[in-house]
């Protein structure tokens, strides 16, 4: 009986014992910080992307402008005299290359004559006008009316003169003529401020010289 006990007593004895060596203990000190880990090197840059569409094709620009074409001082020797409905008609044809079908449906084409064939109280010696060119003046007591006149057509340029009365047997020879081409392209820009007629303006625009 007696050893019931001690070995009861001893049990609970033992049992604290484990107890206590089992009690969570005080928390220890804080250690130190972690140092940061080093920032990871930079990616590679991407591959380029593929090149856009090509855009819309822009407005075409304005016509460009080319030089005027003119001629020299052109002094026919002799006209051609024919009849055309009972009246005389003296012609003199000017070789023109330069005058196209485009100049002609674009373009422009001007006449000048210098008359200097009249007697300068009719036309002055000097004086230039754009061709139709209508002279009206008196031989005695008949009123005289001379007609010049310009035909343009591909390659040519015609001269005619007409006079009411038929008075004239043949042309003098010391008339002249020049011609000035303009294409379509100055036609619309520069010359649209010049006044065709006007010589002196013309030959100022476009640098004419004689």
């Amino acid at each position: 009986m007696k050893t019931q006990r001690y070995l009861f007593l001893l049990s609970i004895i033992c049992l604290s014992s484990l107890l206590v060596k089992c009690k969570k203990g005080d928390d220890g000190p804080i250690g130190p910080a972690g140092t940061k880990g080093d920032t990871g090197a930079a990616g590679a840059n991407g591959a380029n992307g593929a090149a856009g569409a090509t855009g819309a094709t822009g407005p075409a620009g304005a016509t460009g402008t080319a030089n005027v074409i003119y001629s020299d001082w052109i002094t026919p020797a002799t006209y051609t005299k024919t009849t055309v409905f009972g009246t005389f008609n003296f012609t003199y044809d000017i070789a023109a290359s330069k005058i196209t079908q485009a100049i002609l449906d674009k373009g422009t084409v001007l006449v000048y004559g210098k008359l200097a064939g009249y007697n300068p109280t009719i036309w002055p010696a000097d004086q230039v006008s754009a061709l139709p060119i209508v002279i009206n003046y008196l031989s005695g007591t008949t009123p005289e009316i001379d007609t010049w006149s310009a035909r343009s057509t591909v390659g040519h340029i015609q001269i005619n003169m007409t006079n009411n009365n038929n008075v004239y047997g043949s042309i003098s020879n010391a008339h002249s003529f020049r011609y000035a081409i303009i294409p379509g392209g100055v036609h619309t820009t520069a010359a649209a401020k010049v006044n065709f007629k006007n010589y002196a303006e013309v030959k100022q625009a476009f640098h004419l010289t004689d």
